[in-house]
């Protein structure tokens, strides 16, 4: 199911410290989450536009903690649709503390179900109900089927199209945080370096 919320909390795997600007840690943050929303689950592949349809997003916003604007552990990586629904959102789940998926659930007709009262308030403030957003998974949950189940290598192919890593995969041992690293080791296990040493799936 490509719509399937973790079972588990995210534990973060980098560390960068000493951007001024947030919109710095993007690269980290693509890697850190998957090249996909923490909030919709819409990858980076789903989008014309890639990783410029998506953006760094303040779990707390810089309206309500301005002190968090430029700490990592503050920021996620999401959709803009998602990024800028949510504005000034408050109490928001945070995916490093909380598993989604004790709270969310998708079901293959492309509907949500909050299974807690966070995931119900999760899914007021992103909008994860709205109809078209529905009918979106919906059409995607059915095409990605009907090509898992085609014996056919042409739809092998393009099933793979819609469920692989993105090209432009981040260099992080390019970067240079002006605060260092935190995690410096998480570095070997980015999806650039995995690909790098091919032990990157073909799918996910």
């Amino acid at each position: 199911m490509i719509f399937q919320y973790p079972q588990h909390s995210h534990t973060r795997r980098h560390g960068p410290r000493g951007y001024v600007n947030y919109k710095s840690y993007k690269p980290w943050l693509r890697d850190e989450f998957d090249f996909r929303c923490v909030y919709c689950l819409w990858r980076e592949r789903w989008y014309a536009a890639g990783e410029a349809a998506f953006s760094v997003e303040h779990l707390q916003s810089q309206a309500v903690a301005p002190q968090l604007v430029c700490e990592y552990e503050n920021l996620v990586y999401a959709c803009c649709r998602c990024n800028s629904i949510k504005t000034d959102a408050a109490a928001v789940l945070d995916p490093c503390r909380d598993a989604f998926g004790h709270h969310l659930v998708v079901l293959t007709d492309g509907r949500i179900h909050g299974l807690t009262p966070e995931g119900h308030e999760l899914i007021r403030i992103c909008k994860l109900d709205q109809p078209l957003l529905i009918e979106s998974r919906r059409r995607l949950i059915e095409l990605l089927q009907t090509l898992q189940e085609s014996d056919s290598p042409r739809a092998a192919r393009l099933r793979e199209q819609y469920l692989r890593f993105p090209r432009n995969l981040p260099v992080l041992a390019r970067c240079s945080p002006p605060g260092g690293n935190a995690q410096p080791e998480g570095i070997a296990t980015s999806y650039y370096e995995r690909a790098r040493r091919a032990e990157l799936p073909a799918v996910y």
